[in-house]
C-alpha cells in the first residue's frame, strides 16, 4: 500500500500559490463511448486548469501532444498506439498572435474491430512555466461496442476494474462507466503502479455545471459516493511524492435510468 504525501486544504493553497501550473489537469473524453461494432470511437484531450482550490471542467489552454502517448487497449488486450491520430481543433493562423493555439482541444478516432470494452489512455510528462521537474500524467476513458450497442448489452461487459499502467498513478472504476446510472452507489480505487495510494484527496467534477464532490480516498485506496445527475464526469487527483508530481483523471457517463433487463 502507498502513502502518499496528503494536500490538506491549507497547504494545498500555499503549495498552488507559488506553483499555479501544477493545477492543471488533462483529460480524455469518448464522445462516443458506446459505439456500433466495425464504426468509429471518437476522442478528445483536454486540458483544464484546477488550481487555486478551483475545480471546473473548463478548457484552459491545450494538451501538449508532442509530449504524449495515446494508447488503446483492444478486448484481446493488445495495445494500439494512436497518438498521431489526433489533430488540433483550435485555430493557429487566422486570429492574433495572443490568441493562437489558445484554449482549444485535440479530437482523435479508431475504429472498433471486435466486440467488448476499449481502454483508452494517455500518458505524457508535462511541464508548466518554470516547473524543472515534469509532472506525469495518466488520463482514461472507455468504450464498449458490439453488434447491438445497447446500454442494458453493454452493461455485461466487465474488466473495468483491472489498472492498466505501471510507475504511474491512475483512477481504476468499481462500476461500469458506460451504463451507471444518476442514483447509483459507486466505488473507485486510486492506484499506483498496481497498489492502492491512501489518504489522497479526489475531486468528481460534472461536465455542465463544474459542481464537484471532494472525497478523500481510505486505506484502500478508495472512494464512494452516489453519482448525481446524468451527464459526463472527470475524476481527477494530484499530489507530489519524492519530488514527483503525478496526476491522474478519468472520464465516464452517467445515464438517465433504463431497463436493466439481462441480454438474451
Amino acid at each position: 500500500m502507498k502513502k502518499f504525501i496528503s494536500v490538506n486544504v491549507a497547504f494545498l493553497f500555499i503549495l498552488l500559490s507559488s506553483i499555479t501550473a501544477f493545477g492543471h489537469n488533462g483529460w480524455i473524453e469518448s464522445n462516443n463511448p458506446i459505439v456500433e461494432l466495425g464504426q468509429n470511437a471518437y476522442v478528445s484531450l483536454y486540458l483544464g486548469n484546477h488550481s487555486d482550490q478551483h475545480t471546473s471542467y473548463r478548457i484552459d489552454r491545450k494538451w501538449g501532444v508532442q509530449d504524449s502517448k495515446v494508447v488503446v487497449k483492444t478486448p484481446s488486450n493488445q495495445e494500439v498506439n494512436i497518438t498521431d491520430e489526433f489533430y488540433y481543433m483550435g485555430e493557429v493562423s487566422e486570429v492574433d498572435d495572443d490568441r493562437a493555439g489558445l484554449n482549444n482541444f485535440y479530437n482523435g478516432s479508431f475504429t472498433v474491430e471486435e466486440e467488448g470494452l476499449y481502454t483508452v489512455i494517455a500518458k505524457g510528462d508535462f511541464k508548466y512555466g518554470e516547473q524543472e521537474e515534469a509532472t506525469v500524467r495518466t488520463a482514461k476513458s472507455f468504450v464498449g461496442t458490439n453488434e447491438n450497442p445497447t446500454l442494458s448489452e453493454m452493461d455485461q461487459l466487465k474488466g473495468f476494474d483491472q489498472p492498466q499502467v505501471s510507475k504511474r498513478v491512475e483512477v481504476v472504476p468499481l462500476f461500469n462507466p458506460l451504463t451507471v446510472q444518476s442514483g447509483d452507489y459507486v466505488t473507485a480505487q486510486l492506484m499506483f503502479d498496481g497498489e492502492p495510494v491512501e489518504d489522497q484527496e479526489v475531486a468528481v467534477i460534472q461536465r455542465s455545471t463544474s459542481k464537484d464532490l471532494q472525497l478523500v480516498t481510505d486505506l484502500n485506496g478508495k472512494i464512494a459516493w452516489e453519482t448525481m445527475d446524468a451527464d459526463y464526469y472527470l475524476i481527477r487527483s494530484e499530489f507530489e511524492q519524492d519530488d514527483i508530481k503525478y496526476e491522474a483523471t478519468m472520464t465516464f457517463v452517467v445515464n438517465e435510468e433504463y431497463n436493466q433487463e439481462e441480454s438474451e
